[in-house]
């Protein structure tokens, strides 16, 4: 059997000009709002590690707690920074595995 989808690429200007530029700035709008999260996250979690790092009051379990926000958002932020790294490396590999379908 053939594939049905051989030579069809997918296209994102059917709405015309104006819907193009709309959808991109709401997917860009979307992309800087996740990082200025993934940025206040980040903060939260390195403030909460050296608030438990007190030479007054040390406290392990809050330094861990913090430490591990902090990882988390910094792996956030590394990821929505190279999202189009990611999506692009994505599908240049998916798309010879398709074709080979």
């Amino acid at each position: 059997m053939d594939n049905p989808l051989d030579g069809i690429l997918p296209d994102f200007s059917f709405g015309g000009a104006e819907f193009t530029a709309l959808w991109q700035k709401l997917i860009a709008a979307l992309w800087a709002i996740g990082i200025l999260v993934a940025i206040g996250y980040l903060i939260f979690g390195i403030v909460a590690m050296s608030g438990a790092s007190g030479e007054t009051n040390p406290n392990p379990q809050a330094h861990s707690q913090g430490r591990r926000k902090a990882v988390w958002a910094g792996i956030a932020l590394a990821s929505l920074a190279g999202l189009a790294i990611i999506v692009g490396a994505v599908l240049t590999f998916a798309s010879p595995a398709v074709a080979s379908i």
